[in-house]
Parts: C-alpha cells; structure tokens; sequence
C-alpha cells in the first residue's frame, strides 16, 4: 500500500463495509429486543395487536459466550517434540508470566466482549499494540475494536493475506469519518466520509508534515476474529424461526384480547349510533325488531386451539434449539444413563459446534500471539526473558466444567 492509492482503496473500501455495517448493527439490535414483530402492522382489529419479543436470540448468543468464553483461556506449554534445545521448566516459568502479563491486560473479560461480538455478527476485531505510557509489567495494550467500525482488506489470492487494517470512528456533529489505516510498514490517518472521497491528514513526525508515518510494529495491529467459516452469529440461520415464534406468542395474546372484547351481533333488529354508545357504556339495552322476526344478539368469538398452538410453538422452539446447538434444559425424569441425557438433552451438540468455535478462535488468538511475542522482544520484561519463547511451545487451552457422568470418571 502506497501514499499514492490509499485514498482510492479506502473509498472502495468503505463502500463495501458501509453494507456490512449496517448487517451488523442489524443483528445488534436483533440481539437487543428491536425485532420486524415490532413493526408488524395488523389490518383486521388493528386495535388489537400484541407485540411480544421472545428474545431467544439473546438467549442463544449469552449460552455461546457463557459456554465458550464463561472460563479464563489460558497459555500453556505445549507437549513436543524437541526440535531445539530447551530447558521444559524455563518455559514453564515465560508461559507462566505470559499468563500473568495476559491478567495483568484483562484478557478474559476481554475475550468475552470479543466473543459475544462474534456470536452477534459473526466476526471480532482486536488491536495489539505498544503501550505508550507503560505502566506495570504488560509493554503492550489489549483493544477490543467494534467491528462496525472496523475492517480488513486482504490480498486477493489464495493466501488471502492482510494488507491493510482500518478503524474509524464518526463525527457526531458531521457525516464526516475519521479512520486510522495501518499497512505492514506504514500508518495513514484520513478523513472522508461515506459517499465521498478519503483525503490524507499529514501527521507531524519529527517537526516535519508527511503523508503517513513509520508503522513500529512492521505489522498489521489489528487481528480479526470469525465465529465460523461462513462468519455468521450463532441465531443467524434460525432468525426466520425466531420471527415465528414471536408472531405465534403474540397472536395467542391476540386471541385472548379479541375474546375478552368479541364483536356483538345484532341480527334482525335496529340500532342507531346513539344507542350502540349507551350499550358500551352502560352494557346492555333494549331493542325491538319487526313483526314476525325473531331477533337476537349475540357475541361473535373464534378461540385458538391452544393445544395445537402449543404443539407448533414447541417444535418450532425445539427446532431452534437443534439448529442454533443450545441444549434442553428440561430436567429429565427417566431411568436412562448420564451420557444418553447429555445426547438427548443437546449437550454433545453444544460441544462439538463449540469445539469449532474454538478451533477458529485459536487460529486468530496465534496471530494474536505472534504480534504480543514481537512487542515482548522489543520491549523486554524484567522479571523473565522471554525474547526467545517459540510459539511452538506455547497451546491455548479452554477450560468448560464437565460434571457428567462424575461417578464414572471417578
């Protein structure tokens, strides 16, 4: 990347996340409660319209991250195979002070935050960088980045590179975007705005106004994070499904509001405004229809099969449950063993679409590491070296309470 095309890039660029950005403030604000039932629009009896939010989308993505990210994940030495030579209880103590250095940044919390944002909309964004006060041991800052705000341009090839890293923040006063780029060699500050062109902002680096400045790292700061192959939030794929159970929920309060307040029938006998008023307010009156006919007043109701309601409403949230891998939390009552409850129950689905989770997490937490191992080599800590720990030797684990079938284990 060139100070002669980062203008033209980032506004290509921001097309493209501008789409994205409003996808995921969707699914924010799916998360928080604001669903399509909301602006449902009800022609027959508009007065009455019940509209009732089942967040299970909130229920799914606290699951996930409570599940996957509810326990510290931790650096531990890795079993090997010595390919140099090494000292097993040395890096056990640089692990161990890896460890501290990671509490010291309030990493589990942090990976929290980054993993709910990874249920919503799919993808997290973090920023490892050199602190510029260092206070502490850490030399470095742990960012979680909003992934509105934040994307990656890769290379367009098969190895589907990083080239340039962006975040932005708005101007609440103007439509205007101030986004900091980073490239392997080089930091740009622009501003722009969405429909119209990037400009470059010179920065002053030692008394003189340039185009960029000298990127310290020699990489990119920002480490993307995917939930899953497709990058998608873990209620994605069941929000039609979630929309129908809402629709179902507040249909059936619809029912007993239109019960309560059924339509009265006046079947062969008159009646002018004035008396239907007084027949509100007062609640019965007196009529009389021609001679001959027989006349009748009478209360026109159509009640919802509950059961059958119920039944739909169950298989549809049961359905949700076997897509979206959140297990049934009904306590069993039968004489099976631990391990068929677990499979029953959806606990072995949970864990395996966890395990996947895992899998991606940790393949980005590893360029996390490559980026905290180079700060650690250029700013040292002074209780132990770790300038020449390997990444080999290092394995993230995640701890998960696994209290089934105790009596077996033990």
């Amino acid at each position: 990347m060139k100070d002669s095309n980062i203008e033209d890039v980032m506004k290509k660029a921001m097309y493209i996340h501008e789409m994205n950005r409003i996808e995921i403030k969707y699914l924010f604000d799916y998360v928080k409660g604001k669903q399509p039932i909301l602006e449902r629009i009800k022609e027959v009896r508009p007065e009455i319209n019940h509209k009732i939010v089942e967040n299970h989308a909130a229920e799914i993505v606290s699951f996930k991250t409570g599940y996957v990210f509810g326990s510290p994940i931790m650096f531990v030495q890795r079993g090997k195979v010595d390919i140099r030579e090494s000292d097993d209880t040395q890096d056990d103590a640089r692990i161990a002070s890896l460890n501290e250095i990671m509490f010291e940044e309030n990493k589990q919390s942090k990976d929290m935050k980054l993993g709910r944002s990874m249920s919503i909309c799919g993808v997290g964004h973090r920023l490892i960088y050199p602190k510029k006060n260092r206070i502490g041991t850490s030399p470095f800052d742990i960012v979680n980045l909003d992934s509105k705000n934040t994307f990656i341009i890769k290379s367009n090839d098969i190895y589907k590179r990083p080239m340039l890293g962006v975040t932005f923040v708005r101007d609440c006063e103007s439509t205007k975007v101030k986004a900091t780029a980073y490239s392997v060699d080089k930091i740009w500050q622009l501003e722009g705005g969405i429909s119209g062109g990037f400009k470059i902002v010179k920065q002053n680096i030692e008394g003189k106004y340039r185009n960029s400045a000298p990127n310290p790292l020699k990489a990119i700061p920002i480490i993307e994070y995917d939930n899953n192959e497709d990058r998608m939030g873990d209620f994605e794929t069941v929000m039609p499904l979630l929309d129908a159970l809402n629709i179902g929920i507040s249909d059936r309060l619809n029912d007993v509001s239109q019960h309560v307040q059924s339509l009265l029938w006046f079947n062969n006998c008159e009646i002018d405004e004035e008396k239907f008023k007084a027949l509100r307010s007062e609640g019965g009156i007196k009529t009389k229809s021609e001679q001959g006919v027989q006349a009748t007043v009478q209360y026109l109701t159509a009640v919802l099969n509950q059961t059958e309601t119920q039944t739909l409403i169950d298989y549809i949230y049961d359905t949700v449950r076997a897509i979206a891998g959140t297990p049934d939390r009904k306590i069993s009552t039968g004489g099976s063993t631990g391990q068929a409850v677990q499979m029953a129950a959806g606990w072995e689905t949970a864990e395996a679409m966890a395990k996947n989770t895992e899998l991606q997490f940790s393949e980005s937490q590893r360029e996390e590491l490559k980026l905290v191992m180079k700060i650690l080599r250029d700013m040292p800590v002074e209780s132990v070296d770790l300038s020449d720990l390997s990444l080999s030797d290092i394995d993230i684990k995640f701890s998960r309470s696994k209290n089934d079938n105790a009596l077996v284990k033990t």
